[in-house]
C-alpha cells in the first residue's frame, strides 16, 4: 500500500473516533428521557424511574374498626406514632359530635364523654406525616346493646331539702341487681362534717347508707350530704345496665327524738337533747286473730322508727291489712294529723276517742294514739327522717317495715354490704 493510502486511512480513523466522542458527550448532557444518564433516569438511575412518595402518617383508632359490644365507659382514642393529628371527629348515627381533647403535641386524641347504648359511631381522623402531607382515616365501631336497663332513685330524698337525724341514705333500683358489688362500687357519698358509715343491701333493689354511731345516736345535726349513683354504662350482671346517673344533696336538721315507753304509756320528745314535751299515749292493744288463714296481730312494734310521711287527714281501713270492715274490730275512718312511722301502717295520730286511755292503757290496733292538741304540735314539729323510738312492746320492728335501718347493730349492718 502506498504512503498516501496509509495516510488517508489514518485520517479516517481519527475522524471516526472524534465523532464517537462527540456523540457520547452529547448524550451525557441530555435531559431527555431516551438516554441512560443520571439526569434522565431519576436519582436511582435507570430508564423511567421516579422518586417514591413518603408514606402517610400511621393512625391507630381504638376501639378498632368493626369492634362490637363496646362498653360505654371505654374511652375512644386516636394516636399517630409518626405524625401529627390535624382533626378528629367522633359522631353518632344522628350526627351528634362526641366531645374529645387533643394532646399538646397533637399525637393523640381522647373522648371526654360517655357514648350511647346500641349505636354505631364513626371516627374520622386527618393526620400529617413528617413532610406535611395529609391523609384521612375512617373507622366505625358499635356499642353494647343491654338486655335491660335499671333507673336509680332516692325515695323521699329525691327532692332534697332538710331531713331528720334518723334519715338513712336510700337508693332504689327499679330492677333487681344481680351484681350488687359492682352496683355498690358505683355509689359515692360525701358528708360535711365527715362521717364514717357503710352501705347495706336491704333487698335486691334497695341499698341504704347510715353513719357508724352508738345505739340511740344518729346523724350529727347540720350534716350536709351529697350522694351520686354512677351506673350509666355499667354492667350490673345478666345483661342489666344502668340507665342513667343520678345525684342528690340534702341536709340533716336539728335533733328531734320521740321516745315512747310502753310501761308508762308516755312519749318524751327531745329537741337537740333537751326535753321539749311529754305526751300520754295509747298503743296497740296486743293479741291476734285469724282471718282467712292469715294471722293479724295488734302489737305496736318496738325499735327506732323513722318518720316516713305526713297527712293532714288520712283515710285508714282495716281492710288494708286483711281485716274486714264488718268484723268486730274492723274500721274505715278519716284520721286527722297522721304521721306514718312504718311501712306496715303504724302512725302517730290524733285520737279523740281514746283520750281517757292515753297514759294508762293500750287500746289501738297498733298506731300511737295521742290527743288532738298534742297531735297538732307533733304534726307541725316532726319532719321526714325524725325518730320515734318505741320501747318495751312484745314485737320488734323489722328491717324492711318502713325504714328499720336503726334496728340493726353496726356489726349486723355492715354484713349487708356486698363489698364485705
Amino acid at each position: 500500500m502506498s504512503e498516501g493510502a496509509v495516510a488517508r486511512r489514518r485520517r479516517a480513523r481519527v475522524a471516526a473516533t472524534g465523532l464517537a466522542l462527540l456523540m457520547a458527550a452529547t448524550t451525557a448532557c441530555s435531559s431527555g428521557g431516551g438516554g441512560g444518564g443520571v439526569a434522565g433516569g431519576g436519582q436511582y438511575g435507570g430508564a423511567g424511574q421516579t422518586t417514591p412518595a413518603p408514606p402517610a402518617a400511621h393512625v391507630v383508632v381504638a376501639p378498632g374498626a368493626g369492634a362490637r359490644d363496646v362498653a360505654l365507659a371505654t374511652p375512644v382514642t386516636v394516636t399517630t406514632p409518626d405524625g401529627t393529628l390535624s382533626s378528629v371527629r367522633l359522631v353518632s348515627p344522628a350526627g351528634k359530635v362526641v366531645k374529645g381533647s387533643l394532646s399538646g403535641d397533637k399525637t393523640s386524641w381522647r373522648s371526654n364523654e360517655l357514648l350511647g347504648y346500641a349505636k354505631t359511631y364513626t371516627v374520622t381522623a386527618v393526620a400529617k406525616n413528617a413532610q406535611g402531607t395529609s391523609s384521612q382515616t375512617v373507622s366505625r365501631f358499635s356499642t353494647v346493646t343491654p338486655a335491660n336497663l335499671t333507673m336509680p332513685s332516692f325515695g323521699a330524698l329525691e327532692r332534697g331539702g332538710t331531713f331528720g337525724v334518723g334519715m338513712p341514705v336510700t337508693v332504689h333500683f327499679d330492677e333487681p341487681i344481680p351484681d350488687r358489688a359492682t352496683a355498690e362500687r358505683s355509689l359515692e357519698i360525701s358528708t360535711s362534717p365527715r362521717a364514717v358509715g357503710s352501705w347495706s343491701w336491704i333487698d335486691s333493689q334497695n341499698v341504704h347508707w347510715r353513719p357508724k354511731v352508738s345505739s340511740g345516736h344518729y346523724w350529727k345535726p347540720g350534716t350536709k350530704i351529697t350522694v351520686k349513683v354512677k351506673v350509666y354504662g355499667v354492667a350490673l350482671g345478666r345483661g342489666l345496665y344502668g340507665q342513667a346517673d343520678k345525684s342528690v344533696s340534702f341536709t340533716i336538721g336539728r335533733s328531734q327524738l320521740a321516745i315512747i315507753n310502753d310501761a308508762t304509756h308516755m312519749m318524751t320528745v327531745y329537741i337537740n337533747g333537751k326535753v321539749a314535751r311529754k305526751i300520754p299515749v295509747s298503743m296497740g292493744r296486743g293479741g291476734w286473730i285469724r282471718v282467712g288463714g292469715n294471722t293479724i296481730d295488734f302489737w305496736t312494734r318496738s325499735g327506732p322508727h323513722v318518720v316516713l310521711e305526713k297527712y293532714p287527714v288520712k283515710e285508714m281501713s282495716s281492710e288494708s291489712y286483711g281485716l274486714p270492715i264488718s268484723s268486730p274490730l274492723g274500721y274505715k275512718e278519716k284520721i286527722p294529723l297522721a304521721v306514718r312511722i312504718s311501712g306496715g301502717g303504724e302512725f302517730v295520730h290524733a285520737a279523740s276517742w281514746s283520750v281517757a286511755d292515753q297514759g294508762y292503757q293500750n287500746v289501738s290496733h297498733g298506731c300511737v294514739n295521742i290527743s288532738p292538741a298534742n297531735a297538732d304540735w307533733f304534726y307541725s314539729t316532726f319532719r321526714y327522717g325524725d325518730i320515734v323510738d318505741i320501747r318495751g312492746t312484745a314485737r320488734e320492728l323489722a328491717l324492711t317495715d318502713g325504714l328499720g335501718d336503726w334496728t340493726l347493730s353496726w356489726a349486723q349492718w355492715v354484713k349487708g354490704s356486698a363489698l364485705n
